[in-house]
């Protein structure tokens, strides 16, 4: 038996191949396209996404707390530990200045407080010993807050004027000693310039999560 095998093979004309590369090719450029849209428009979001997540939530309401602007000037914020809790939960504070007495900055403090959902918390070892000041506690979901409001310590002096020698006597007579002009007198402690030098009142709040709140060690205000 004999077989006659005849394979015949086909060959795409020149134009079909040309077609068929410039397909691809705007396959890519669409691809590209698509690419450079989602990466221009995803970018900002991400950054924002990824900000929000790095912001500490406790951070963001103290800064809605919606203080007078007297009450609430040069804050400063520390915090340590982690935010989730790996190893040792986080403690954060804020600490303001204000340019009023501790008693009014402490009226503010405590109504704005309230007005964000914070209920007063009577602990006995709240406030500490020997510790100058208004000191509350409060507590909010799985946060403890401490309020600490005092007077300020600082010591704010006017400037001496400076007086030029009088000119040496020509007669038996002599001419009185200049005064000061009245611009080098000192400053009084209730000016706004004065309060800009040294706050009357410092305020510093500490906020803990409650199970590692500890009021009779780390809950208390440092120095």
């Amino acid at each position: 038996m004999c077989f006659n095998l005849t394979f015949t093979t086909q060959i795409a004309p020149f134009g079909l191949l040309q077609l068929a590369q410039a397909k691809r090719v705007r396959q890519l450029r669409y691809a590209t396209i698509i690419f450079l849209v989602l990466a221009v428009v995803g970018a900002p979001a991400a950054f924002f996404v990824i900000r929000e997540l790095s912001r500490d939530p406790v951070f963001v309401e103290l800064d809605e707390l919606n203080l007078p602007e007297w009450a609430a000037r040069n804050p400063t914020d520390g915090a340590l530990g982690s935010r989730w809790c790996i190893r040792e939960c986080r403690s954060r504070q804020r600490t303001w200045e204000s340019a009023r007495g501790p008693d009014e900055t402490n009226r503010a403090f405590v109504g704005k407080l309230r007005d964000a959902g914070w209920t007063e918390w009577d602990i006995p070892d709240c406030q500490a010993e020997g510790v100058d000041g208004i000191e509350t506690c409060w507590q909010r979901d799985e946060y403890v807050l401490d309020l600490w409001v005092r007077a300020a310590v600082c010591d704010v002096k006017g400037a001496r004027p400076t007086i030029s020698p009088a000119p040496a006597a020509t007669g038996a007579s002599k001419a009185p000693a200049s005064k000061p002009p009245a611009s080098e007198a000192p400053p009084n402690e209730g000016d706004p310039a004065t309060t800009a030098i040294c706050p009357l009142a410092v305020t510093t709040i500490k906020v803990f999560n409650r199970i590692s709140y500890d009021p009779g060690g780390g809950g208390q205000p440092g120095p």
